[in-house]
């Protein structure tokens, strides 16, 4: 374990005394994936509990305020334990290490996406609106951070990610002048559409643990206000998730047919602006899979870029704006070659 967290480990250690009455007999650092957080798992006979820091105090009070809230509308999340801010850290509950997308994984083996899956998928989904709807009604976002809504400051963030940390990774040819009236036009033509519900921002398989087979859910400090295609489409097209296309649309039907019955959508419409969206979600990871992936050479993230960029090329298909984006169009062709 490093020495630079052994203060972090003490803090730790007195928080998990304060709350179990007991020293933990035993701390483990578990591996770190794509955050500035780092989590211990804190054991003592009869109890454990996750420990994380993060330098980040911004992160850190959202975390705790989302938490609070949402866990008045039985959303399921971790409990939180005991926090010092000042500090950095907090305790929360431990719901194991079980992912969603492991959890699929372990039971596709002899169909590729079988009824025990998707009815695990409409769990997440009716959780999903639970956050969207529900408890996004009366949360405070003055609390969100980097960003209180997903607005066009955002989405011009994500597109500029992408356009740095993936396209000048791989040399791809583009004229700036023109890819930046792109990026213009595509927030654009995507604000166009209801953005009052809470956006989960990062809700994929990795971000959701399975526990007594219910789903629970993590990593939603960087929510904000948007629309509630941006979720959805994080989720059915997440890369290593690999989901079938039919098992998609089965699963974009149940879900509005739920939003329906709190909110009434226009069906066609819902679904222009749920490829638009999807369209932007994977330009936004394939920056995120360059970053991580190429410039640090994070396995997992340099495995997700192919099938990244084969839903990338389907998608491209199935939303219209593409038309209007000439050199994002050229980009994506160069992908091709």
């Amino acid at each position: 374990m490093e020495n630079i967290y052994k203060p972090v480990i003490g803090n730790l250690s007195r928080l998990f005394l304060n709350w179990s009455g007991r020293n933990p007999e035993n701390i483990i650092q578990l591996p770190n994936s794509g955050s500035s957080r780092v989590y211990f798992r804190l054991y003592e006979k009869n109890r454990n509990a996750l420990g994380v820091y993060n330098e980040n105090a911004f992160e850190n009070l959202a975390f705790i305020k989302f938490t609070e809230h949402f866990i008045k509308f039985n959303v399921p999340v971790p409990r939180i334990y005991l926090h010092e801010l000042q500090n950095n850290i907090y305790l929360i509950e431990d719901l194991g290490d079980i992912q969603l997308l492991n959890w699929l994984n372990n039971n596709r083996e002899t169909n590729d996406f079988p009824d025990i899956v998707l009815e695990m998928y409409k769990k997440v989904l009716q959780n999903l609106i639970n956050f969207q709807i529900t408890a996004g009604k009366n949360l405070d976002y003055s609390y969100c951070y980097p960003f209180k809504s997903f607005d066009k400051e955002a989405i011009l963030f994500d597109l500029n990610y992408f356009k740095v940390n993936f396209i000048e990774s791989f040399n791809l040819k583009f004229n700036l002048n023109k890819l930046e009236s792109d990026f213009e036009h595509l927030a654009g033509y995507l604000l166009k559409t209801d953005s009052d519900f809470f956006m989960y921002r990062d809700f994929q398989a990795r971000n959701i643990l399975i526990k007594n087979n219910e789903p629970y859910f993590i990593d939603y400090q960087g929510g904000r206000k948007g629309a509630l295609q941006y979720d959805l489409a994080s989720l059915l097209y997440q890369a290593k998730a690999n989901i079938p296309e039919t098992s998609r649309m089965i699963l974009l039907n149940y879900y509005m047919n739920e939003v329906n019955k709190q909110v009434a959508i226009k069906t066609d419409e819902f679904i222009e602006f749920f490829y638009g969206f999807a369209f932007l979600r994977i330009l936004q990871t394939l920056g995120a899979y360059g970053r991580r992936g190429l410039q640090e050479g994070k396995k997992h993230f340099i495995e997700s870029i192919p099938p990244a960029i084969k839903n990338l090329k389907f998608i491209t298909e199935k939303t219209g704006i593409v038309r209007y984006l000439p050199e994002l169009k050229s980009i994506i062709n160069q992908l091709n070659e």
